[in-house]
C-alpha cells in the first residue's frame, strides 16, 4: 500500500487499530509523511461527488475488456471509498482522454496547479472583444490607472513603458489573489483578442521565460527578484514571447 493509499485508509477509519498505532507513530517520525498528511486531510473532499460525472459518461463495458483492473475497483462499487474513486478515475479519465497520462498530484503540483496563473487563465477565458472594445481611451484616465497600478505593486510603471506595438492598451486594474495584491493590463489585439499582462509579488526568486498552455490560451511567465509576471492570450507562443520580451526591461526595473 503506498503512502497515498495509507492515509486515506486511516482518514476513512479503514485500518484495524495496530494499522492506525503504525500511521500515527510515523506522523511523529517521518516530517516528509506528516506533510502528506495535512495536505490529504486538508483535502479530504468526496471523491464520488467528485468524478460522478466521469463515471457516469465513461465506456465503462469497452474499458472492463481492454482494462481488466476495473473488475476489481467495480467489484467495490456498493461500498466506494476514496481510494476506489481514486484508481477509477485515473482509469476512466485516461480512457476519455484517449491514453493520456493519468496521475496524482504530489502537494507541490496540486498547489501549482491551483496558482495565479490558474486563476488569471480562469478570468482570462470569459473575456471577448466586447470585454474591452468600449473602455475609455482617455490618456488621463490611462495614466492614472497605471500610476495606481505602479504605487501598490512598487514598479516603475509608465505608460509609454507599457504600450505594446500594433496592440492597443485598454485598461490597467487592481485584483486580489491569495490575500496579495494582483494586477492586471489588459490589451485588445486586433488579430487574437484579448491579452494581459499581469503581476503579483512573489519571493520565490529570478526565473528566466516559461512557456504553458491554460483553458485555450498560451502562457509565457517569468519572475524577477520580488515579483511574478505573465503575459496571456490566444496569440502563438513565440508572439507571447517576443511581447514579454519587450515589457521585461520595465517591468524588471
Amino acid at each position: 500500500m503506498s503512502a497515498d493509499e495509507l492515509i486515506i485508509a486511516y482518514l476513512d477509519n479503514e485500518l484495524d487499530a495496530a494499522a492506525k498505532l503504525a500511521v500515527e507513530d510515523r506522523l511523529n517520525r517521518d516530517a516528509a509523511f506528516s506533510k502528506r498528511f495535512e495536505f490529504l486531510a486538508a483535502n479530504a473532499v468526496s471523491m464520488d461527488a467528485a468524478f460522478s460525472v466521469l463515471l457516469d459518461d465513461a465506456p465503462v463495458e469497452r474499458m472492463k475488456a481492454k482494462l481488466p483492473a476495473l473488475d476489481q475497483v467495480g467489484q467495490s462499487a456498493a461500498s466506494p471509498n476514496r481510494r476506489g474513486f481514486m484508481a477509477a478515475a485515473c482509469l476512466i479519465a485516461g480512457a476519455i482522454v484517449g491514453g493520456g497520462l493519468v496521475r496524482l498530484l504530489s502537494p507541490d503540483e496540486a498547489a501549482s496547479s491551483r496558482n495565479w496563473r490558474a486563476v488569471v487563465a480562469d478570468y482570462m477565458q470569459l473575456y471577448s472583444t466586447d470585454t474591452l472594445n468600449n473602455l475609455s481611451d482617455d490618456p488621463a484616465v490611462r495614466a492614472d490607472q497605471i500610476a495606481r497600478v505602479a504605487s501598490v505593486m512598487q514598479l516603475p510603471l509608465t505608460t509609454q513603458g507599457l504600450m505594446i506595438p500594433g496592440i492597443p492598451f485598454k485598461r490597467a486594474q487592481l485584483l486580489t489573489f491569495d490575500g496579495k495584491p494582483l494586477a492586471q493590463i489588459a490589451y485588445l489585439d486586433p488579430k487574437y483578442g484579448p491579452l494581459a499582462l499581469c503581476v503579483t509579488h512573489s519571493s520565490t526568486g529570478k526565473s528566466d521565460f516559461r512557456n504553458e498552455r491554460r483553458l485555450g490560451m498560451n502562457v509565457v511567465f517569468w519572475a524577477s527578484t520580488d515579483h511574478s509576471f505573465m503575459v496571456i492570450g490566444r496569440n502563438p507562443p513565440e508572439e507571447l514571447q517576443t511581447i514579454a520580451g519587450q515589457l521585461r526591461p520595465v517591468l524588471d526595473g
